[in-house]
C-alpha cells in the first residue's frame, strides 16, 4: 500500500514538474538581436505561459568582420560565467556590411583589408559565420534558431546587400542552425529604417516563443544541451510564426 502511494505521489510529481519545465533562451548578437531579447523581456506573461527565461548574449555595435574592434566568436566561446541555453536566438550583420580586417592580431602588423562584396570576402565572412554557430554548438546551445536579416525597405545602403548577406550567412549557419527569414514590412521599422519598431519587437517575441514551445523537448532538467534534439530536425508543419519564415539550406 505504501509502495502505491509512494509511486502515485512520484508519479504526480514527475507530471507537475514536467508541467513547470522551463527553457533558457539566450540572444546572440548585435542591437537587432536585443530587439528580440526586449520583445520577449517585456512580455512576462509570454514568458511565463510558455516556460521561457530569457538571457542576454546579445550587444550593440558588434559583428564578425571587424575581430579588431571586438571579437564576439572569441567572447562566447571563453566567458566563463555565460554558462550555456536550451535555444540560442542568433540576428546579426547590420554592422558587418565593410571590409574584412584579415591581418593576424599582432599589433606590429600591417593591417589587411578584404573589400566588402568581393569572392574573398564572402568565403571570409561565410567562415566566421561557420565559426561562430559551432562555437554555439559545441559549448552553449542546445539548439540554434538564425534570423536572416530583415529586407530594410526603408534603408537604402543595407537594403542593396540584403540578399547577398543572407546568401552568406545562411551557408555558414545551416549546418548547426535553423534560419528564418524575418518578413518585415514597411511599417515594421523605426524611425532609423534599421531596428523594429515596439509592436514589431513584440511580434519577434511572440515567433520565438512559439518555436521553443513547438520544439520543446520532453523534460530533462533545465540547461541540459547535450539532451536536446538535433536543430536540423525540423517540425514537418511549422506553428504560425508570424513575421518568421522557415529557410531552407536546398
Amino acid at each position: 500500500m505504501l509502495r502505491g502511494a509512494a509511486g502515485l505521489s512520484l508519479a504526480l510529481f514527475l507530471a507537475a514538474t514536467q508541467l513547470h519545465a522551463q527553457s533558457t533562451v539566450a540572444t546572440v548578437g548585435d542591437s537587432l538581436a536585443d530587439a528580440v531579447y526586449l520583445g520577449l523581456k517585456l512580455q512576462p506573461e509570454l514568458l511565463r505561459k510558455n516556460g521561457i527565461r530569457v538571457e542576454r548574449w546579445s550587444r550593440p555595435k558588434i559583428g564578425l568582420t571587424r575581430v579588431d574592434y571586438f571579437d564576439y566568436t572569441t567572447w562566447l566561446r571563453e566567458t566563463d560565467t555565460l554558462g550555456s541555453a536550451d535555444f540560442c536566438v542568433v540576428e546579426m550583420g547590420a554592422n558587418d556590411l565593410q571590409s574584412i580586417d584579415s591581418t593576424p592580431r599582432e599589433p606590429a602588423a600591417r593591417k589587411k583589408w578584404i573589400r566588402l562584396g568581393t569572392e574573398d570576402w564572402r568565403r571570409a565572412y561565410t567562415g566566421r559565420v561557420q565559426a561562430l554557430v559551432n562555437t554555439l554548438k559545441l559549448r552553449r546551445c542546445g539548439q540554434i534558431v538564425w534570423l536572416l536579416q530583415p529586407p530594410y525597405q526603408n534603408q537604402k545602403f543595407l537594403s542593396q546587400y540584403h540578399e547577398m548577406m543572407n546568401a552568406v550567412q545562411l551557408a555558414g549557419a545551416s549546418s548547426a542552425a535553423a534560419a528564418f527569414d524575418i518578413a518585415a514590412g514597411d511599417h515594421d521599422y523605426s524611425p532609423d529604417g534599421v531596428h523594429p519598431n515596439k509592436e514589431f519587437c513584440f511580434r519577434l517575441g511572440r515567433a520565438v516563443a512559439t518555436l521553443v514551445v513547438s520544439w520543446r523537448q520532453p523534460y530533462a532538467g533545465s540547461n541540459c544541451a547535450s539532451c536536446h534534439a538535433s536543430p536540423r530536425l525540423i517540425p514537418s508543419r511549422l506553428p504560425d510564426l508570424g513575421p518568421l519564415v522557415f529557410r531552407s539550406a536546398d
